[in-house]
């Protein structure tokens, strides 16, 4: 069998949770959110299968994008059976909605899943049009045993790669792959108090990745934990994915709408670059 007889356009239901129940009009662009560790996300997805309908999605559908939250593996880091996961299901996907090998692929993710959209912008066979990455672990080897959970799950995802560990870690550490990253938009968000990944490591990442691409924000979110979005970064993310897959302008521009997702922002002057929302 080939490899693409197991995820087909008849079944990706069983590889991802989508926004297609939404969907009124045809698909023109797609986007994929990466699980964070454990299989959750910070911006919206489950690995609990079932309609994928809250948050981003709806005005996502609106626009004829589909949003697609796949199943790699809750410790997957991205490694290279992540990357060919998530290329089959492209494939299929693809298929499924007549959508060429030129349309629209927006990668985005928080923590784990901020790590994987970085990863695969890097890896994947598929061209991705933008990259969306909030609160991404950047640096693998230095991340390892920041929490106690934390080194069996990279270990996992090193394992299957025939390399020494060190070795093994770095292929899905990004800022270890920084000049593998394709000269694309990218969005970056830190959460200043995040207690597991810290802002100067994104910072340095961040200041490697412009070095390769000209279009990089980077947003700090002073009073954010781990995970932890403001409202109104809640509505730049959104306007990002929509600009990017489709060319469209923001549905829900006020920051209001996002606040039962949201930590409000911290009676504090944002530093450099956390009030770009524009």
């Amino acid at each position: 069998m080939r490899d693409s007889d197991f995820i087909t356009p008849q079944n990706t239901e069983l590889f991802c949770n989508t926004n297609e129940s939404l969907l009124q009009q045809p698909v023109r662009a797609i986007v994929l959110e990466f699980p964070g560790l454990g299989g959750g996300s910070c911006i919206g997805g489950s690995m609990e299968r079932g309609d994928y309908t809250i948050l981003h999605a709806p005005a996502l559908a609106q626009h004829g994008v589909l949003l697609a939250y796949p199943f790699p593996g809750p410790w997957s880091w991205m490694n290279p059976g992540a990357v060919r996961y998530a290329d089959l299901l492209v494939d299929a996907l693809r298929a499924k909605h007549g959508l060429g090998t030129d349309s629209p692929l927006v990668v985005t993710g928080g923590s784990m899943g901020g790590l994987g959209a970085l990863i695969y912008t890097a890896a994947s066979r598929h061209k991705v049009t933008a990259c969306c990455a909030a609160c991404p672990c950047v640096d693998v080897p230095k991340a390892l045993a920041v929490k106690p959970d934390f080194p069996r799950t990279y270990l996992s995802a090193a394992m299957s790669i025939d390399a020494p560990l060190e070795e093994a870690l770095r292929r899905f550490s990004p800022i270890h792959r920084v000049q593998e990253l394709p000269d694309i938009p990218y969005h970056i968000m830190q959460d200043l108090d995040d207690e597991l990944f810290f802002e100067p490591d994104t910072a340095a990442f961040v200041a490697a990745l412009r070095t390769r691409a000209a279009a990089v924000s980077y947003h700090k979110l002073p009073g954010c934990k781990h995970g932890e979005f403001t409202p109104e970064e809640r509505c730049f993310f959104e306007a990002f994915l929509l600009r990017h897959a489709a060319g469209a302008p923001p549905v829900h521009p006020d920051a209001a709408y996002f606040a039962p997702w949201s930590v409000q922002p911290a009676a504090q002057t944002p530093q450099e670059e956390s009030h770009e929302y524009s």
